[in-house]
């Protein structure tokens, strides 16, 4: 993973990450990553050259700060739904529809990320496969809360998380396809009844049993 350096005059990391992530979509929209040139990068981020190599070191530390800013919003989601419901039923649902939204919202940084990462260092790669593995778990472990809650049924709790995963991401994916006839809220509405039904839980559920 990269590790984000010191950074002069007080200014918080996160924000120039953010604002690197933000300049880089501009060129990467346009062009492939291997195409895209550190000055270009740095231009659309609206800083110099040499500013832009205070905080990396090399054009593929781009990558991961896309990857680290789409797994911060994913968490800060994650966390906000956890805290909101008691229910295991209803975090699930509310953690389906929060990542699918973000996933809508970030879908070109997505496409990024999965069309590009073999541009990773094996280790950086590692840390991405890693992190997602950590989102699947979670998904995991709400269901597993829900078949020991009764709420659920579900035999194997880590496919079906893995399952759940992979459709949140459903219109990064195959949107090009499906949003020529259906809009994004029928897409979600269509993932969260199927993976509630399968589980034996209803949308009108929002209390352990």
């Amino acid at each position: 993973m990269v590790k984000k350096k010191n950074i002069k005059n007080g200014e918080l990391p996160e924000i120039r990450q953010r604002e690197i992530c933000r300049g880089a979509m501009k060129v990467l929209r346009k062009k492939k990553f291997n195409a895209a040139s550190m000055r270009e990068i740095a231009e659309a981020t609206g800083m110099s050259l040499g500013n832009l190599y205070h905080y990396i070191d090399r054009k593929e530390d781009i990558l991961s700060f896309i990857y680290e800013d789409l797994m911060d919003q994913i968490r800060e989601c994650f966390d906000g739904v956890i805290r909101s419901h008691e229910s295991p039923v209803d975090q699930l649902e509310g953690v389906i529809r929060e990542f699918f939204s973000l996933a809508c919202r970030m879908k070109e940084e997505t496409l990024v990320i999965l069309t590009e990462a073999r541009s990773l260092e094996k280790k950086d790669l590692q840390e991405l496969l890693r992190q997602e593995s950590g989102i699947v778990s979670a998904i995991e472990d709400i269901i597993s809360r829900g078949v020991s809650r009764r709420v659920f049924r579900c035999e194997n709790p880590y496919l079906m998380a893995n399952m759940i995963a992979f459709n949140i991401w459903i219109i990064p994916l195959r949107g090009w396809n499906i949003l020529t006839k259906h809009s994004e809220n029928e897409v979600l509405e269509q993932i969260v009844g199927c993976f509630l039904r399968e589980l034996g839980a209803s949308k009108r559920i929002h209390s352990d049993k």
